[in-house]
Protein backbone atom coordinates (compact mmCIF):
# COMPACT_ATOMS: atom_id res chain seq x y z
CA UNK A 1 0.00 0.00 0.00
CA UNK A 2 1.97 2.77 -1.42
CA UNK A 3 0.92 6.31 0.12
CA UNK A 4 2.14 9.55 -0.42
CA UNK A 5 1.49 12.20 2.50
CA UNK A 6 1.55 15.83 1.88
CA UNK A 7 1.71 18.64 4.57
CA UNK A 8 4.06 21.12 6.18
CA UNK A 9 3.55 19.89 9.41
CA UNK A 10 6.07 17.28 9.36
CA UNK A 11 9.06 20.01 8.68
CA UNK A 12 9.04 19.97 12.38
CA UNK A 13 11.00 17.10 13.52
CA UNK A 14 8.67 16.73 16.52
CA UNK A 15 5.73 15.42 14.70
CA UNK A 16 7.46 12.84 12.64
CA UNK A 17 7.05 10.61 14.99
CA UNK A 18 3.28 9.39 13.76
CA UNK A 19 4.36 8.27 10.50
CA UNK A 20 7.51 6.45 11.82
CA UNK A 21 5.09 4.71 14.63
CA UNK A 22 2.31 3.67 11.79
CA UNK A 23 5.25 2.69 9.39
CA UNK A 24 6.29 0.64 12.19
CA UNK A 25 2.86 -1.04 12.72
CA UNK A 26 2.05 -1.86 9.24
CA UNK A 27 5.04 -3.38 6.98
CA UNK A 28 2.51 -3.57 4.21
CA UNK A 29 2.68 -0.06 3.83
CA UNK A 30 5.30 2.57 2.30
CA UNK A 31 5.16 5.91 3.08
CA UNK A 32 6.58 8.93 1.36
CA UNK A 33 5.70 12.36 3.06
CA UNK A 34 6.54 15.68 1.07
CA UNK A 35 7.14 18.54 3.29
CA UNK A 36 8.68 22.09 2.40
CA UNK A 37 12.12 23.10 2.92
CA UNK A 38 11.55 25.65 4.69
CA UNK A 39 8.43 27.21 6.99
CA UNK A 40 7.23 30.61 8.11
CA UNK A 41 5.56 29.70 11.18
CA UNK A 42 3.76 32.26 13.37
CA UNK A 43 6.49 32.58 16.08
CA UNK A 44 9.55 31.05 14.47
CA UNK A 45 10.72 30.63 10.98
CA UNK A 46 11.28 26.42 10.32
CA UNK A 47 13.45 24.21 8.22
CA UNK A 48 13.15 20.80 7.81
CA UNK A 49 16.93 19.97 8.66
CA UNK A 50 18.37 16.67 8.54
CA UNK A 51 15.56 14.28 6.90
CA UNK A 52 17.73 11.21 6.76
CA UNK A 53 17.63 10.20 10.81
CA UNK A 54 13.94 10.21 10.59
CA UNK A 55 13.69 7.97 7.72
CA UNK A 56 12.78 3.76 7.84
CA UNK A 57 12.73 1.35 5.59
CA UNK A 58 9.12 2.13 4.66
CA UNK A 59 8.86 5.52 5.37
CA UNK A 60 11.09 8.14 3.88
CA UNK A 61 10.44 12.21 4.72
CA UNK A 62 11.35 14.60 1.42
CA UNK A 63 12.14 18.32 1.48
CA UNK A 64 11.10 20.22 -1.48
CA UNK A 65 10.79 23.78 -2.54
CA UNK A 66 8.20 26.02 -2.21
CA UNK A 67 6.36 29.14 -3.46
CA UNK A 68 4.50 30.88 -0.54
CA UNK A 69 5.86 28.94 2.14
CA UNK A 70 3.86 29.76 5.49
CA UNK A 71 0.72 29.95 3.75
CA UNK A 72 -1.28 26.39 4.02
CA UNK A 73 -3.79 27.49 1.00
CA UNK A 74 -1.58 29.08 -1.23
CA UNK A 75 1.67 27.60 -0.74
CA UNK A 76 2.90 25.05 -4.00
CA UNK A 77 5.45 22.24 -4.51
CA UNK A 78 7.33 22.75 -8.19
CA UNK A 79 5.24 20.95 -11.32
CA UNK A 80 8.21 19.01 -12.30
CA UNK A 81 9.29 17.85 -8.66
CA UNK A 82 5.62 16.30 -8.08
CA UNK A 83 5.39 15.05 -11.57
CA UNK A 84 8.91 12.97 -10.87
CA UNK A 85 7.55 11.64 -7.53
CA UNK A 86 4.20 10.33 -8.56
CA UNK A 87 5.34 8.89 -12.00
CA UNK A 88 8.33 6.98 -10.17
CA UNK A 89 6.22 6.29 -6.91
CA UNK A 90 2.57 5.88 -8.57
CA UNK A 91 0.75 6.06 -5.29
CA UNK A 92 -2.33 4.55 -4.21
CA UNK A 93 -3.51 6.90 -1.96
CA UNK A 94 -2.83 11.00 -2.06
CA UNK A 95 -3.25 12.16 1.34
CA UNK A 96 -2.53 15.93 2.02
CA UNK A 97 -3.04 17.26 5.01
CA UNK A 98 -3.85 20.95 3.82
CA UNK A 99 -6.98 21.77 3.54
CA UNK A 100 -9.55 20.66 0.95
CA UNK A 101 -8.89 24.36 -0.90
CA UNK A 102 -5.17 23.75 -1.20
CA UNK A 103 -3.26 24.90 -4.11
CA UNK A 104 -0.61 21.53 -3.11
CA UNK A 105 -3.75 19.19 -3.14
CA UNK A 106 -5.01 20.21 -6.39
CA UNK A 107 -1.79 20.13 -8.07
CA UNK A 108 -0.96 16.74 -7.06
CA UNK A 109 -4.71 15.83 -8.13
CA UNK A 110 -4.50 17.42 -11.69
CA UNK A 111 -0.65 15.69 -12.06
CA UNK A 112 -1.97 12.59 -11.70
CA UNK A 113 -4.86 12.85 -13.97
CA UNK A 114 -2.16 13.87 -16.33
CA UNK A 115 -0.20 10.47 -15.58
CA UNK A 116 -3.54 8.33 -15.84
CA UNK A 117 -2.87 7.28 -12.24
CA UNK A 118 -5.20 5.12 -10.29
CA UNK A 119 -4.46 7.26 -7.50
CA UNK A 120 -7.46 7.66 -4.32
CA UNK A 121 -7.64 11.29 -2.92
CA UNK A 122 -7.94 12.23 0.73
CA UNK A 123 -7.30 15.00 2.38
CA UNK A 124 -7.42 16.29 6.18
CA UNK A 125 -9.08 19.57 7.48
CA UNK A 126 -9.35 21.69 11.02
CA UNK A 127 -11.12 24.61 9.00
CA UNK A 128 -14.37 24.77 11.56
CA UNK A 129 -15.77 28.52 10.74
CA UNK A 130 -17.31 29.97 7.26
CA UNK A 131 -15.07 32.05 5.49
CA UNK A 132 -15.58 35.30 4.05
CA UNK A 133 -14.06 34.88 0.88
CA UNK A 134 -13.01 37.99 -1.39
CA UNK A 135 -14.27 38.03 -5.28
CA UNK A 136 -10.76 37.19 -6.47
CA UNK A 137 -11.32 34.31 -4.32
CA UNK A 138 -14.34 33.04 -5.59
CA UNK A 139 -13.44 33.82 -9.45
CA UNK A 140 -10.45 31.04 -8.93
CA UNK A 141 -9.92 29.40 -5.58
CA UNK A 142 -14.17 28.55 -5.31
CA UNK A 143 -12.61 26.76 -8.42
CA UNK A 144 -10.06 24.92 -6.83
CA UNK A 145 -12.12 23.93 -4.13
CA UNK A 146 -14.89 22.36 -6.06
CA UNK A 147 -12.45 20.16 -7.94
CA UNK A 148 -10.61 18.91 -4.70
CA UNK A 149 -13.89 18.16 -3.55
CA UNK A 150 -14.48 16.46 -6.61
CA UNK A 151 -11.93 14.29 -6.89
CA UNK A 152 -11.38 13.15 -3.38
CA UNK A 153 -12.83 10.06 -2.01
CA UNK A 154 -12.76 10.83 1.82
CA UNK A 155 -11.73 12.98 4.10
CA UNK A 156 -10.15 13.72 7.90
CA UNK A 157 -11.36 16.11 9.69
CA UNK A 158 -10.06 17.49 13.16
CA UNK A 159 -13.30 18.46 15.02
CA UNK A 160 -16.67 17.67 14.56
CA UNK A 161 -17.72 21.60 13.20
CA UNK A 162 -15.03 20.75 10.07
CA UNK A 163 -17.97 17.96 8.85
CA UNK A 164 -20.38 19.99 9.49
CA UNK A 165 -18.89 22.53 6.92
CA UNK A 166 -17.70 19.75 4.43
CA UNK A 167 -21.44 18.48 4.46
CA UNK A 168 -22.93 21.65 3.73
CA UNK A 169 -20.56 22.32 0.78
CA UNK A 170 -22.62 19.04 -0.18
CA UNK A 171 -19.60 16.69 0.06
CA UNK A 172 -21.34 13.42 0.89
CA UNK A 173 -18.26 11.07 0.73
CA UNK A 174 -17.29 9.15 3.95
CA UNK A 175 -15.30 11.53 6.77
CA UNK A 176 -13.30 10.27 9.99
CA UNK A 177 -13.19 12.62 12.76
CA UNK A 178 -10.03 12.43 14.24
CA UNK A 179 -7.02 14.90 15.16
CA UNK A 180 -3.85 15.49 12.80
CA UNK A 181 -1.57 14.71 15.58
CA UNK A 182 -1.37 13.16 18.96
CA UNK A 183 1.99 13.66 21.40
CA UNK A 184 4.98 12.58 21.27
CA UNK A 185 5.87 10.77 24.46
CA UNK A 186 9.32 11.22 24.02
CA UNK A 187 8.76 14.84 25.40
CA UNK A 188 5.55 14.65 26.76
CA UNK A 189 5.09 12.43 30.23
CA UNK A 190 4.81 12.62 33.84
CA UNK A 191 7.99 14.09 35.44
CA UNK A 192 9.31 16.81 37.48
CA UNK A 193 11.63 19.29 36.58
CA UNK A 194 12.40 21.45 39.30
CA UNK A 195 13.52 25.21 39.06
CA UNK A 196 12.40 25.67 35.53
CA UNK A 197 10.43 28.35 36.78
CA UNK A 198 11.06 30.72 39.39
CA UNK A 199 8.41 30.68 42.44
CA UNK A 200 9.96 27.65 44.48
CA UNK A 201 7.12 26.65 46.94
CA UNK A 202 4.16 28.20 44.79
CA UNK A 203 1.48 26.23 43.04
CA UNK A 204 1.61 27.25 40.00
CA UNK A 205 -1.32 27.40 36.85
CA UNK A 206 -0.25 27.45 33.61
CA UNK A 207 -1.35 29.31 29.69
CA UNK A 208 0.99 28.68 26.77
CA UNK A 209 0.42 29.62 23.69
CA UNK A 210 -0.18 32.57 21.37
CA UNK A 211 -0.51 36.20 23.60
CA UNK A 212 -3.61 37.50 21.59
CA UNK A 213 -7.03 38.63 22.85
CA UNK A 214 -8.79 35.56 21.36
CA UNK A 215 -7.08 32.81 23.31
CA UNK A 216 -8.65 34.67 26.65
CA UNK A 217 -5.52 35.52 28.37
CA UNK A 218 -6.66 38.90 29.81
CA UNK A 219 -9.67 36.91 31.05
CA UNK A 220 -7.46 34.69 32.94
CA UNK A 221 -5.65 37.46 34.33
CA UNK A 222 -9.21 39.12 35.53
CA UNK A 223 -10.18 35.62 36.69
CA UNK A 224 -7.22 35.09 38.96
CA UNK A 225 -7.53 38.54 40.46
CA UNK A 226 -10.74 38.27 41.83
CA UNK A 227 -9.30 35.16 43.94
CA UNK A 228 -8.80 35.46 47.26
CA UNK A 229 -6.09 33.80 49.42
CA UNK A 230 -4.21 33.07 46.51
CA UNK A 231 -0.45 34.20 47.95
CA UNK A 232 0.99 30.56 47.04
CA UNK A 233 -0.14 30.41 43.86
CA UNK A 234 1.50 31.68 40.31
CA UNK A 235 -0.20 32.27 37.26
CA UNK A 236 2.83 31.60 34.55
CA UNK A 237 2.21 32.66 30.79
CA UNK A 238 4.45 31.04 28.33
CA UNK A 239 4.46 32.32 24.57
CA UNK A 240 4.86 35.75 22.15
CA UNK A 241 2.06 37.81 20.65
CA UNK A 242 1.27 41.15 19.50
CA UNK A 243 -0.70 41.42 23.10
CA UNK A 244 1.79 40.32 25.46
CA UNK A 245 3.05 43.92 25.75
CA UNK A 246 -0.40 45.26 26.67
CA UNK A 247 -1.11 41.96 28.95
CA UNK A 248 2.47 42.83 31.10
CA UNK A 249 1.07 46.79 31.51
CA UNK A 250 -2.76 45.20 32.32
CA UNK A 251 -1.39 43.17 34.88
CA UNK A 252 1.05 46.09 36.67
CA UNK A 253 -2.15 47.55 36.55
CA UNK A 254 -3.67 45.78 38.87
CA UNK A 255 -0.49 45.13 41.09
CA UNK A 256 -0.36 41.10 40.05
CA UNK A 257 3.37 41.70 38.70
CA UNK A 258 4.19 39.61 41.95
CA UNK A 259 2.06 36.55 41.19
CA UNK A 260 2.11 36.73 37.41
CA UNK A 261 5.62 35.84 35.28
CA UNK A 262 6.21 35.91 31.59
CA UNK A 263 8.50 33.45 29.68
CA UNK A 264 9.03 34.09 26.43
CA UNK A 265 7.74 31.48 23.12
CA UNK A 266 9.99 28.12 22.95
CA UNK A 267 10.73 25.32 20.74
CA UNK A 268 8.13 22.74 20.93
CA UNK A 269 10.50 20.10 22.34
CA UNK A 270 11.09 22.16 25.77
CA UNK A 271 7.20 23.18 26.49
CA UNK A 272 6.81 19.44 28.24
CA UNK A 273 9.45 20.07 30.44
CA UNK A 274 7.72 23.13 31.43
CA UNK A 275 3.81 21.67 31.27
CA UNK A 276 5.22 19.43 34.03
CA UNK A 277 5.56 22.71 36.42
CA UNK A 278 1.90 23.09 36.42
CA UNK A 279 -0.91 22.17 38.79
CA UNK A 280 -2.95 23.47 36.44
CA UNK A 281 -3.44 24.49 32.82
CA UNK A 282 -5.88 26.75 31.34
CA UNK A 283 -7.19 27.64 27.97
CA UNK A 284 -9.50 30.14 28.00
CA UNK A 285 -9.96 30.84 24.10
CA UNK A 286 -13.04 32.91 23.23
CA UNK A 287 -14.58 32.69 19.16
CA UNK A 288 -14.63 35.80 17.25
CA UNK A 289 -15.28 35.82 13.66
CA UNK A 290 -12.90 34.32 10.94
CA UNK A 291 -11.15 31.95 13.95
CA UNK A 292 -12.21 29.30 16.85
CA UNK A 293 -10.22 27.03 18.67
CA UNK A 294 -9.87 24.20 16.30
CA UNK A 295 -8.51 21.62 18.77
CA UNK A 296 -6.27 22.91 21.50
CA UNK A 297 -3.33 20.80 21.22
CA UNK A 298 -1.78 21.83 23.98
CA UNK A 299 -4.59 20.30 26.10
CA UNK A 300 -3.79 16.49 25.03
CA UNK A 301 -0.06 17.54 25.76
CA UNK A 302 -1.12 18.80 29.77
CA UNK A 303 -2.84 15.51 29.72
CA UNK A 304 -0.24 13.38 28.74
CA UNK A 305 2.14 15.23 31.79
CA UNK A 306 -1.01 14.67 33.76
CA UNK A 307 -1.95 17.94 34.64
CA UNK A 308 -5.35 18.93 35.25
CA UNK A 309 -7.20 21.02 33.09
CA UNK A 310 -9.25 23.98 32.59
CA UNK A 311 -11.15 24.65 29.05
CA UNK A 312 -13.40 27.07 27.76
CA UNK A 313 -17.00 26.16 25.65
CA UNK A 314 -14.71 28.04 22.91
CA UNK A 315 -14.41 26.26 19.86
CA UNK A 316 -13.24 22.35 19.88
CA UNK A 317 -12.27 22.60 23.09
CA UNK A 318 -15.09 20.86 24.88
CA UNK A 319 -14.79 17.55 22.88
CA UNK A 320 -11.00 17.59 23.27
CA UNK A 321 -11.27 17.76 27.37
CA UNK A 322 -14.89 15.57 27.52
CA UNK A 323 -15.44 14.78 30.64
CA UNK A 324 -11.41 14.80 32.14
CA UNK A 325 -11.18 18.38 33.44
CA UNK A 326 -13.49 21.50 34.28
CA UNK A 327 -15.37 23.64 31.20
CA UNK A 328 -16.03 27.78 31.51
CA UNK A 329 -18.40 29.48 29.73
CA UNK A 330 -16.67 31.22 27.14
CA UNK A 331 -15.87 34.77 27.81
CA UNK A 332 -17.42 34.33 31.48
CA UNK A 333 -14.40 35.53 34.08
CA UNK A 334 -16.48 35.13 37.10
CA UNK A 335 -17.54 31.30 35.73
CA UNK A 336 -13.60 30.89 34.77
CA UNK A 337 -12.49 32.39 38.75
CA UNK A 338 -15.13 29.57 40.50
CA UNK A 339 -13.65 26.98 37.88
CA UNK A 340 -9.77 28.43 38.87
CA UNK A 341 -11.00 28.15 42.48
CA UNK A 342 -12.07 24.95 42.79
CA UNK A 343 -9.12 22.79 41.54
CA UNK A 344 -6.57 25.10 43.18
CA UNK A 345 -8.44 24.89 46.98
CA UNK A 346 -8.84 20.94 46.32
CA UNK A 347 -5.78 18.91 46.11
CA UNK A 348 -7.86 15.05 45.40
CA UNK A 349 -10.24 17.06 42.95
CA UNK A 350 -7.20 18.20 41.22
CA UNK A 351 -4.92 14.73 41.14
CA UNK A 352 -8.43 13.30 40.25
CA UNK A 353 -8.55 15.85 37.01
CA UNK A 354 -4.83 14.73 36.70
CA UNK A 355 -5.36 11.16 35.90
CA UNK A 356 -8.49 11.41 34.20
CA UNK A 357 -6.83 13.37 31.51
CA UNK A 358 -4.21 11.02 31.40
CA UNK A 359 -6.25 8.21 30.61
CA UNK A 360 -8.58 10.64 28.24
CA UNK A 361 -5.17 11.05 26.39
CA UNK A 362 -4.25 7.14 25.76
CA UNK A 363 -7.64 6.20 24.96
CA UNK A 364 -8.63 8.91 22.44
CA UNK A 365 -5.57 10.93 21.67
CA UNK A 366 -1.79 8.91 21.72
CA UNK A 367 -0.34 8.33 18.45
CA UNK A 368 -1.25 4.41 18.58
CA UNK A 369 -4.69 5.82 18.77
CA UNK A 370 -4.57 7.95 15.61
CA UNK A 371 -2.80 6.03 13.47
CA UNK A 372 -4.34 3.16 13.64
CA UNK A 373 -7.65 4.65 12.85
CA UNK A 374 -6.05 6.56 9.91
CA UNK A 375 -4.53 3.61 8.28
CA UNK A 376 -7.90 1.22 8.37
CA UNK A 377 -10.17 4.75 7.07
CA UNK A 378 -7.58 4.17 4.26
CA UNK A 379 -7.84 1.01 3.16
CA UNK A 380 -11.69 1.74 2.92
CA UNK A 381 -10.67 2.79 -0.76
CA UNK A 382 -8.57 0.11 -1.51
Amino acid sequence: MKILIVSHTYIASINRIKWQILANKYNNLDLKILIPKTWSATLFNISAGNLKKDNLNNCEFIALDTRNAGNEVLYSYKFLDLFKILKNFKPDIVYVEQGDNAFSYFQLILLSKLLRLKTKFIFFTWVNWQHKWSLKYKLFWSFVERFNLKNSCGAIVGNTEAEKILRAKNFLKPIEVLPQLGVNESYFKPEGHPGLISGSGHFKIGFIGRIVKEKGVFDLVKAFSLIDHKDNWKLIFIGDGKEKENLIKFVKSNNLQNSIDFLPAMPHENIGKYLNQFDIFVLPSYDIPGWKEQFGHVLIEAMACKIAVIGSTGGNITQVVKDSGLIFKQGDVSDLAEKLKTLMFDEKLRNYFAHKGFENFKNNFSYDFITEKTYFFWKKFL
